[in-house]
C-alpha cells in the first residue's frame, strides 16, 4: 500500500464525508429553518435554537452523519486497498465530532449517539470496503 494512495484515500473520504454531512444538515435546516436574522456564530443563539429543535431534526442530522461516515470509510478503504486509511478517516471524523460536541451546544444523548455512529459506521464502512468482503449470510 502506497503512502500517497493512503493519503489520497483519506482526503477523498473526508471530501465525501463533508459533502454528505453538508447535504444532510442542509435538509434539516430546510425542514427546520433557524429563525430569521439568527446569527449562527452566536453560541447563545445557537444553543437556544438547538434546544427548540424536535427529535426528528436531530435524527436527520445523525442519519446524515451515519451515512457520511459509512460511505467515506468505504471510499477511503477502497481507494487505499486496505483498512488503515478507512480507520484513519474514521478517527479524524470522530475527532471532529468530539470538537463539534464542545463547540455547538447539543443534548448529551446526541453527542453519545454521534460518537457511537462515528465508531460503528467506520468499522462497517471499512469492512464493506475490504477486497473480497462477503457480508454475513
Amino acid at each position: 500500500m502506497s503512502i500517497l494512495r493512503s493519503i489520497g484515500a483519506v482526503i477523498a473520504g473526508m471530501i465525501v464525508a463533508f459533502l454528505l454531512v453538508f447535504a444532510s444538515e442542509g435538509i434539516s435546516h430546510k425542514i427546520f429553518p433557524p429563525p430569521p436574522g439568527m446569527n449562527m456564530s452566536d453560541m447563545v443563539q445557537v444553543k437556544a435554537f438547538v434546544s427548540t429543535l424536535p427529535l426528528s431534526a436531530l435524527l436527520i442530522v445523525l442519519t446524515g452523519w451515519l451515512i457520511a461516515t459509512f460511505v467515506a470509510a468505504w471510499v477511503a478503504t477502497k481507494i487505499a486497498r486496505g483498512p488503515i486509511a478507512g480507520f484513519i478517516l474514521g478517527a479524524l471524523l470522530l475527532a471532529v465530532g468530539i470538537a463539534n460536541a464542545f463547540i455547538i451546544p447539543q443534548p448529551l444523548w446526541f453527542s453519545i449517539a454521534s460518537f457511537l455512529i462515528y465508531i460503528g459506521a467506520t468499522v462497517a464502512g471499512v469492512r464493506a470496503g475490504m477486497p473480497g468482503f462477503q457480508p454475513d449470510a
